[in-house]
């Protein structure tokens, strides 16, 4: 535990020491959600049959995709921007000698991210009921669940896609489609009903589509664990096995680097 402080506040230090930045990122959740709720605006009161489920309000189906989402952004950005940086900067080789596996070390130092996307969540939840007069009968400690369960099964996903970066060493682009794949089926504009039928299908593959389904039940309708089996069994399902994936095909991809001589290669 005093490793993973120390990683954490070593990182909230350095978020902290460049203020504008900080401050630019707080205003730019600001004008999100003010464009949420000018396309709430635009769909207006619109009987939506598929958004029954969760209270009939477009808005707040909006506005908790998009909070929710932003732990998938830190998730493929966090793990592979720290492998990619070590590769640039040379720190990699000096890194992987360190007793602290490297899993760990990417795992740490993800946290603060993490706690970020925590905070933008609550944000944006807090900012939606005070001024837009979101609908909440939030279930707090399920949607605390939900959120820590979406942000495991990302994990495991960012250390997935660090060990792709380990070998391609460069794969932003397939990253960003990669993204936007995730939104698309996931649900996060839109009910999922909305696709073609084979889509559908899809949409259960991605861990995000459980997620925002069981969030969205639990913040604007107060569903409660036995009402979200479904759901979160399948992100207990998918933190476990992309956590362990993840961490075992990074294994790998060091093991290979290593092998192939192409670690500090950038």
């Amino acid at each position: 535990m005093r490793l993973l402080w120390m990683f954490f506040k070593r990182d909230a230090l350095i978020a902290m020491s460049y203020r504008t930045s900080f401050a630019v990122q707080i205003v730019g959740n600001f004008l999100v959600l003010g464009v949420c709720y000018y396309i709430g605006l635009l769909v207006g009161e619109r009987n939506i049959p598929a958004l029954d489920n969760y209270g009939g309000s477009y808005l707040a189906f909006l506005i908790i995709g998009v909070a929710l989402t932003d732990c998938v952004g830190v998730s493929l950005k966090t793990f592979a921007e720290q492998i990619r940086e070590g590769q640039l900067t040379g720190s990699l080789e000096a890194t992987l000698m360190s007793a602290v596996p490297l899993t760990l070390m990417l795992s740490y130092s993800s946290l603060w991210g993490y706690f970020m996307s925590g905070i933008r969540f609550l944000l944006y939840v807090f900012l939606g009921t005070l001024f837009f007069q979101m609908d909440m009968r939030a279930n707090v400690g399920v949607g605390l669940l939900i959120f820590l369960l979406t942000v495991l099964s990302f994990a495991g996903l960012g250390m997935l896609w660090a060990a792709v970066v380990m070998i391609i060493k460069r794969g932003e682009a397939v990253s960003t489609l990669g993204g936007y794949a995730i939104i698309l089926l996931s649900g996060v504009f839109f009910p999922v009903e909305m696709l073609p039928q084979w889509m559908q299908y899809l949409t259960t593959l991605v861990p995000l589509t459980h997620a925002l389904d069981a969030m969205r039940l639990a913040l604007l309708q107060g569903y409660g664990i036995a009402d979200l089996v479904g759901p979160l069994t399948a992100l207990v399902a998918f933190a476990v096995g992309l956590v362990a994936g993840g961490a075992a095909a990074f294994n790998l991809a060091v093991d290979f680097v290593k092998r192939t001589g192409s670690l500090t290669q950038y």
